[in-house]
C-alpha cells in the first residue's frame, strides 16, 4: 500500500500529518539598512523574505529565520526585529511579544550591551503557524532601530563597516516547510 501518490498538480498527497511537504528557502548575501525607529511602531521591510503557497488549509507553515544584525550602538540604536507573514494582502507580525504598555512587541529584542558599531549579533527564530489558506503566503523579516534617538541599523554588516580584515559581511536566510496537518 502506497503511503503516498503525486496527484494531477504534482502535489504529494496522501502522507501522514507531520511530513514535511514542501520546502522553500532565500538566502540573503547583500547588505542593508534603514532608520526607521519602532518607538513610533513601525518596522522597514527587508529583502529576507520567501513565499510558499500551501496545498491545504489544514496544513502548517514551519520557519526557520536565521539574521545576523548590525546596530549603531548598543543603546538607543540597537537592532530589533520581527516576522511578518503576508497573506491575500494583508500584512501581521507573528512571533511576537505580547502587547502591554508602550513596550515594543518583537520577534528579536535589543541584544546584549556588547552590540556595538562592530558586532553581528547572529539570532534564529523557529516557530509554526497556521495560515489556514491555499493561497501564496509570504513570510518576510522587519527591522527597525530601537529608542528615539537617530540610528542605523543593519543586516550582513556592522555599523562600522571599513575596509579591512577587521570587518565581516554574513549571510542571513529564511526557511519555509509545509508540513502536513
Amino acid at each position: 500500500m502506497a503511503l503516498s501518490k503525486v496527484d494531477g498538480t504534482n502535489l504529494i498527497t496522501g502522507l501522514p500529518a507531520g511530513s514535511v511537504l514542501q520546502v522553500v528557502k532565500t538566502e540573503f548575501t547583500g547588505t542593508e539598512s534603514t532608520t526607521v525607529l519602532a518607538s513610533g511602531g513601525n518596522f522597514a521591510d527587508s529583502s529576507l523574505t520567501a513565499t510558499l503557497t500551501p496545498s491545504s488549509t489544514s496544513n502548517k507553515i514551519f520557519v526557520i529565520c536565521t539574521v545576523n544584525r548590525g546596530s549603531t550602538n548598543a543603546s538607543d540604536q540597537c537592532h530589533v526585529g520581527r516576522l511578518a507573514h503576508v497573506i491575500s494582502a494583508s500584512t501581521t507580525a507573528f512571533y511576537v511579544g505580547a502587547t502591554d504598555g508602550s513596550r515594543i512587541p518583537t520577534s528579536f529584542g535589543r541584544g546584549n550591551e556588547s552590540a556595538g558599531a562592530y558586532t553581528i549579533l547572529t539570532n534564529t527564530i523557529q516557530t509554526v503557524f497556521s495560515p489556514n489558506t491555499t493561497s501564496a503566503v509570504i513570510v518576510k523579516y522587519q527591522f527597525a532601530a530601537r529608542g528615539t534617538g537617530a540610528g542605523t541599523v543593519y543586516i550582513n554588516r556592522t555599523s562600522e563597516d571599513s575596509d579591512d580584515t577587521q570587518a565581516q559581511r554574513t549571510a542571513s536566510s529564511i526557511t519555509l516547510m509545509e508540513i502536513a496537518g
